[in-house]
């Protein structure tokens, strides 16, 4: 994604008023517009404020850490230069997001152990963030065989015995049982 403030024709540090004004004036543009190219720009637009007010309710900023940059980095796929970033500082934030952005990286290259305890750690930080709680229950969820299809990780039911290994199993019963593959039953 390119610069969400360019995507709004914004100077970086915009109010949420801004933010918002931009957004309406820009959303109704795009949507009176019959050109081919608008549903791609009203995605862009939408993915641009929704990122820009997520990082208006993390609350301060940090001026030694572009927390916007290491958000790009992380979407982009460049985990481990998110985490270079983060851990660059001679003492670790102790900010909601800068563990939430900690367990973002680790999530992406696929170290879930690593991640749930920084998930935790931020949504005790910032409770009434939602994306944080939303990534941190979600996880949590996953990792004891829940899976959640809420909108913030409540699980909407139990799924037990549905692995990988488990299909196989029974794939491999279903074959002895009613010999498919051999001509049996079937």
């Amino acid at each position: 994604m390119r610069d969400p403030y360019e995507i709004l024709g914004l100077r970086p540090g915009a109010t949420e008023e801004e933010i918002r004004s931009a957004y309406k004036r820009l959303a109704q543009e795009y949507s009176q517009s019959h050109e081919a190219d608008s549903a791609a720009r009203m995605e862009e637009l939408n993915q641009a404020f929704d990122f820009l007010m997520a990082n208006l309710r993390t609350g301060p900023r940090n001026d030694e850490l572009n927390y916007t940059e290491i958000r790009r980095l992380i979407n982009e796929g460049n985990a481990d230069e998110a985490l270079r970033q983060l851990n660059a500082r001679p003492q670790p934030d102790t900010s909601g997001e800068w563990n939430f952005l900690c367990g973002s990286a680790y999530y992406y290259k696929g170290w879930l152990d690593q991640a749930l305890p920084y998930f935790e750690k931020a949504t005790q930080l910032s409770p009434q963030n939602r994306e944080y709680a939303a990534a941190y229950h979600r996880l949590k969820n996953y990792a004891a065989g829940n899976f959640s299809t809420g909108p913030y990780g409540q699980p909407s039911q139990n799924v037990y015995g549905c692995s990988c290994c488990d299909m196989c199993t029974a794939l491999m019963c279903m074959d002895l049982c009613c010999g498919f593959g051999r001509g049996g039953c079937c």
